[in-house]
């Protein structure tokens, strides 16, 4: 593999792991931010509804996504449980309520690498660390971390999660 191959590379994965790390500061959205819900045709924290109004209660999603950014920096088996809830809370989801087609599509192309990433993952002994795995090529040329650097639903998707769920930045 040449030098400019294996950057490209490290940098892509890094930009995947990134993205997980952005998610490991999402948070269930207050009562107040459903409370104030509008539908809107761009992502927003304002896109949720209350559980009692309908499916749009993301407070499972949210959790599960900063369940799976966390199994990032510990074992292969924990990474792989948490990529599987984070596939079942999601595909729960589909579609999502009061989102634009951007966001939408993205969150099809989010679940579809997200199954992706938990079978490659099924491939390492469970005891590995993701941080030993993470630049196997198995990985860098996945479609799902193409995705995730080049689709820009996906990346709509990204954006409205992390909106959605909050981004704790350790201020609370």
């Amino acid at each position: 593999m040449t030098a400019p191959h294996r950057s490209r590379l490290a940098l892509v994965w890094g930009s995947g792991l990134l993205v997980a790390g952005l998610l490991a500061g999402c948070s269930a959205p207050s009562s107040g931010d459903r409370d104030s819900a509008a539908p809107s045709s761009t992502p927003t924290a304002t896109a949720t509804a209350d559980a009692a109004d309908g499916p749009a209660d993301y407070t499972t999603f949210c959790a599960a996504n900063r369940a799976a950014a966390t199994a990032k920096s510990g074992t292969v088996g924990e990474d792989l449980e948490a990529v599987q809830a984070q596939v079942t809370t999601i595909r729960d989801l589909l579609p999502p309520d009061d989102v634009s087609a951007e966001v939408a599509a993205g969150a099809e192309v989010f679940a579809t690498a997200a199954e992706e990433t938990a079978a490659i993952l099924a491939e390492f002994p469970a005891d590995s660390l993701v941080s030993d795995v993470g630049l196997d090529p198995r990985f860098t040329e996945s479609q799902a971390v193409q995705s995730a650097a080049t689709d820009p639903d996906y990346q709509a998707f990204i954006a409205w999660t992390i909106q959605t769920c909050g981004f704790d930045t350790g201020g609370e």
